[in-house]
């Protein structure tokens, strides 16, 4: 004899099995099981946060008090991504009475002023973090545009410097670790200044990290010859040279050609 735990789990089991049809058939039809209590929300699990939390995203969500597993996943992942700091949101169902939220976060790639130093993704979003509470030791963007109160997406030549950073984390970490600021030299040139040591390195966007890294091997061989002093840049615009200048945009102290080290 079926206890009425197992008779429950079973209509379960036929239910669910049943609304493969429904489902193909229409929401119309869908609509009709929405309502029974087997398929009330009891659980929603969050994945991928780091920066936010469970609480506050299940708390975007607005599930109200009678919210079935076959509402309205779409709506549900709109409110979320009106977040600004999220990117993407995938929701799957858990049936009989769950959900799974997927969050995909945006991630502070550097500061930029608004004029206090705000941080900012990739795609130059204005991400709304506190850095008394969350340590951001970020590159900043150096640039004279300045940004509406309220705007979401700093401008181009400030968003596509941060796009440069994402890159350079990407290409040669260790290097990027190092970006003190960064900012424009020339159309499609950078400059990007080192903590250590104290130098610009110049170079056009999208260097690669294999270039970077002939370039930190003319600025060792240079500071050898200079008792330990670095320059004041490091020029990598040239194919096959790296220009090392004692001065901002001055005459060149050495000129080595990649394969001379």
């Amino acid at each position: 004899m079926r206890s009425p735990t197992m008779k429950r789990q079973l209509r379960v089991m036929v239910l669910t099995a049943a609304l493969g049809p429904l489902v193909y058939w229409g929401p119309g039809m869908l609509e009709a099981v929405r309502g029974l209590d087997m398929f009330a929300v009891q659980t929603v699990n969050v994945t991928g946060i780091e920066v936010l939390t469970e609480e506050a995203v299940i708390e975007r969500m607005d599930l109200g008090s009678f919210a079935s597993v076959w509402g309205d996943v779409e709506l549900w992942r709109a409110r979320i991504e009106a977040d600004p700091l999220v990117r993407s949101v995938e929701i799957h169902r858990r049936v009989p009475h769950g959900l799974l939220v997927q969050v995909e976060e945006r991630i502070p790639v550097a500061l930029a002023a608004t004029p206090l130093l705000e941080a900012l993704d990739a795609d130059g979003v204005r991400l709304p973090l506190d850095p008394t509470v969350h340590r951001l030791d970020l590159p900043i963007i150096s640039s004279r545009q300045s940004l509406p109160d309220d705007a979401v997406v700093f401008p181009d030549e400030v968003s596509s410097l941060a796009a440069e950073v994402e890159h350079l984390t990407a290409t040669h970490q260790d290097f990027a670790h190092r970006i003190s600021t960064i900012r424009w030299y020339a159309p499609g040139v950078v400059a990007v200044r080192l903590t250590s040591p104290d130098v610009d390195f110049v170079m056009p966007m999208r260097t690669t990290g294999s270039r970077i890294r002939e370039g930190e091997s003319a600025l060792g061989h240079a500071m050898q010859e200079r008792a330990g002093r670095p320059p004041a840049e490091v020029d990598l615009r040239f194919a096959e040279q790296v220009v090392i200048r004692s001065e901002s945009s001055g005459p060149a102290l050495s000129t080595l050609s990649a394969g001379s080290r």
